[in-house]
């Protein structure tokens, strides 16, 4: 059976924890890596409570500019900007149908010409922007507030040995139109290769500028257990900036991590709740 790990998206203020089995069991009821990470953040985009699909937060104009990445075996395929439902599956096109490993806006969207369009998001997230907008909170100044941040990822390992990874996020709340977060981008927020699987959650920017997983993915290919890998790279980004970070490994021994930064995040595995190490 595949072993797959799931998480909800960082939050910078206390959340209730969230029940993530039922994407647990999406994914790991699929016989391969890429088949379970792709159908668990499928289930996930499908949550109006998260940060991802149909409940994605809005940008300052509030329009829908979705992100997602998937991977395996040293290879990527991200969309950026795009208003299918679920990008995560637009994503593994670019991986599969295309030679590319980023696509953005018209150009991404024409590959998913079957898919289904989002209208919008959920009703809480529209008047969570209405409210933003008529108290004047969508200047640039509260960008990256601990309010904003979250997103969604797996991560799997199947039977033939095989590592993939997938994270999918509506962005941070209030970012500029054409902003573009690490969830697509391999090294930043996802990341997978014969050794191991890796995906990220909290503000974009942080990530892409350190290249946060890939820098635990090196960590672990150099020895270190992943948990410590992923302790590492969170005091690392935390050194950086004060915003909620969170990483979520495992490796080709079946050995995961999970470390952040902030005041919750749930993660979800095989066995329940996982009880990732919060960090100062």
């Amino acid at each position: 059976m595949t072993l797959l790990f799931v998480h909800g998206g960082v939050a910078g203020r206390p959340k209730e924890v969230r029940d993530l089995g039922y994407a647990v069991g999406a994914g790991a009821a699929m016989p391969g890596a890429l088949d379970a990470v792709e159908a668990a953040v499928i289930a996930l985009e499908d949550d109006a409570v998260l940060n991802a699909g149909f409940g994605s937060t809005l940008t300052r104009d509030g329009t829908l500019e979705l992100d997602a990445g998937i991977a395996r075996g040293g290879h990527c395929g991200g969309v950026a900007n795009v208003r299918v439902r679920h990008p995560i599956s637009l994503a593994r096109r670019v991986l599969e149908d295309t030679p590319h490993v980023l696509v953005t806006g018209a150009g991404a969207t024409a590959l998913g010409w079957d898919m289904e369009l989002l209208d919008d998001t959920s009703p809480a997230q529209r008047e969570r922007w209405r409210q933003a907008r008529a108290a004047g909170e969508l200047d640039a100044g509260r960008y990256g507030a601990p309010e904003h941040v979250d997103t969604v990822g797996a991560v799997a390992l199947d039977d033939d040995g095989v590592l993939a990874a997938a994270s999918s996020t509506g962005g941070v709340f209030g970012k500029l139109p054409g902003r573009v977060g690490d969830a697509p981008v391999y090294g930043a927020g996802v990341y997978a290769t014969a050794e191991i699987a890796v995906v990220g959650t909290g503000v974009g920017e942080l990530f892409l500028e350190t290249l946060a997983a890939a820098r635990v993915a090196r960590a672990v290919e150099d020895g270190a257990d992943p948990q410590h890998a992923c302790e590492r790279v969170i005091t690392l980004l935390g050194e950086r900036e004060r915003t909620p970070a969170g990483l979520l490994v495992i490796d080709r021994d079946r050995r995961a991590g999970a470390a952040f930064r902030g005041a919750s995040w749930s993660v979800w595995g095989p066995a329940g709740r996982v009880d990732a190490v919060r960090l100062d």
